[in-house]
């Protein structure tokens, strides 16, 4: 029972580290990788020769050829820039700053949760946390109690126990979420610091006023005490009918032993 839960948090763990390690990452690098091509282009722009960037003087003795390919030069030249000014004043259309819940491991390790959630409903996943920025996040009167553990303990790392749940009596491992990374304040500090899009997701009343090394909430397994102790009562069962039957073939064996002797004598 409890290997299931600590199975069940390690996939969880496992999933929200993937997600700060590789997929928030790519999405930053997709932005960077286009600001620094407008970059690249500006420096290349800039390291023309001086005769070529200036706008062509319309009175000159060049022969026809030479102006039409200097005048040709010029239009691409000015093509460019604008090209380079469109983007820089409009970033919102040339660059994704579009809030990805997906990129956020809770978001990411409570979805892979939901997944296993329906297929085996009683096996259940939770980040339950205090002042969460998603309300489905919030934590219940008994999560708090388990959360306010952790926070009265600081060298506490593990919570196990058990409590009556509708489906009957389920088994509990929990582990604090705590605010380790500086990165995480970006989006939890105050409001004003948040992307905008997430705001506009979530709105500014919730998950903000985190402080780094607090322990927010917790990662709550809860696994049904019914299935291990079925199999405990299967396994028990089995046992007593080995031994029964096992206590007969010798009282059976026994009899016809002495049988055997009183016949003989």
């Amino acid at each position: 029972m409890a290997q299931i839960a600590r199975l069940i948090m390690e996939t969880a763990s496992s999933s929200r580290t993937y997600t700060t390690k590789q997929v928030a990452p790519l999405l930053q690098h997709k932005n960077f990788k286009l600001q620094a091509a407008v970059s690249e282009f500006q420096k290349t722009i800039d390291e023309l020769p001086k005769d070529v960037t200036r706008p062509f003087p319309r009175t000159c003795n060049y022969n026809s050829a030479k102006k039409a390919y200097m005048l040709g030069q010029q239009k691409v030249i000015d093509a460019q820039r604008q090209l380079i000014d469109s983007v820089k004043n409009k970033p919102e259309e040339m660059i994704d700053a579009e809030f990805h819940p997906q990129s956020v491991p809770a978001f990411a390790a409570t979805e892979i949760s939901h997944y296993l959630n329906a297929k085996y409903p009683d096996y259940f996943y939770k980040e339950a946390t205090l002042n969460p920025t998603n309300p489905r996040n919030r934590s219940t009167d008994w999560e708090t109690d388990v959360v306010n553990k952790f926070r009265a303990v600081d060298t506490l790392t593990e919570y196990v126990g058990s409590r009556d749940a509708a489906t009957g009596k389920v088994f509990v491992l929990a582990r604090p979420l705590r605010v380790s990374n500086v990165s995480c304040l970006t989006c939890h500090s105050t409001p004003d610091k948040a992307p905008p899009e997430m705001l506009k997701l979530y709105g500014s009343a919730n998950g903000f006023g985190w402080k780094l090394d607090d322990i927010i909430g917790a990662q709550i397994v809860t696994v049904p005490m019914s299935v291990p102790v079925a199999a405990a009562d299967h396994a028990w069962s089995k046992l007593n009918t080995w031994l029964g039957g096992a206590f007969l073939g010798i009282a059976v064996a026994a009899n016809l032993g002495m049988a055997w002797l009183i016949w003989r004598n």
